[in-house]
């Protein structure tokens, strides 16, 4: 989980870099040009770096629990596998000359179940926890640490993924007015630190 979690860290720094190019062009440089798509870029960078996170918490988690190092959850347990995959578990854990272990085909199958999940939506990503995590109010469990109420958080992550898709899949294009939705740095310095700090106590929850 740790590799998983330094990895989320390293993907906000990236982030943050792109924060110090915006003030650095607009406030230093003071450049005329118009350089929203700077904050939109972190926005949709967040976002896909706590998608990211939630996918490798849940492949790793489950890795683990395969092996016995973890407790399976209800939901582990109703995961269902291929039979390829049954097979090839079956088949390397009955042979010492296998060149991959039994989590490997499982880990496998995992990682093509899920690759085309989008962990960004909150009933997502607590559906997605459920393979790792048993509690039964997640979200509830967040706020606390979080210093929010639980509708709140849950909320504030709608928001935040609505405008990701606005932006990923309609240019951030206002349909009635035919203007593209106003951003500010205030959005930005407001939703990368949120998402850096859901991430941590998501880690916190289930490690």
């Amino acid at each position: 989980m740790v590799g998983a979690f330094n990895q989320f860290n390293q993907n906000m720094r990236y982030v943050k870099e792109l924060d110090a190019l915006y003030g650095y062009l607009s406030t230093t440089l003071k450049l005329p040009n118009d350089l929203s798509d700077l904050l939109r870029a972190q926005w949709v960078m967040s976002v896909s770096a706590l998608d990211k996170l939630i996918h490798e918490f849940i492949r790793i988690g489950m890795v683990e629990a395969f092996e016995g190092q973890r407790p399976r959850t209800r939901k582990y347990q109703s995961f269902g596998i291929s039979t390829s995959t049954m097979t090839n578990i079956i088949s390397s854990a009955g042979s010492s000359s296998s060149v991959y272990p039994p989590s490997y085909w499982f880990e496998q199958e995992i990682v093509q179940r899920h690759q085309h999940l989008a962990f960004q939506d909150p009933d997502k990503i607590a559906d997605g926890l459920s393979l790792i995590w048993d509690e039964s109010h997640k979200w509830q469990y967040l706020a606390g640490p979080m210093g929010m109420s639980q509708q709140d958080l849950v909320t504030t992550i709608k928001t935040i993924a609505t405008r990701r898709n606005k932006i990923v899949h309609e240019a951030d294009f206002n349909i009635l007015t035919g203007l593209r939705n106003q951003i500010d740095k205030i959005d930005t310095d407001t939703v990368v630190p949120f998402i850096i700090r859901l991430g941590e106590e998501i880690y916190n929850a289930i490690r």
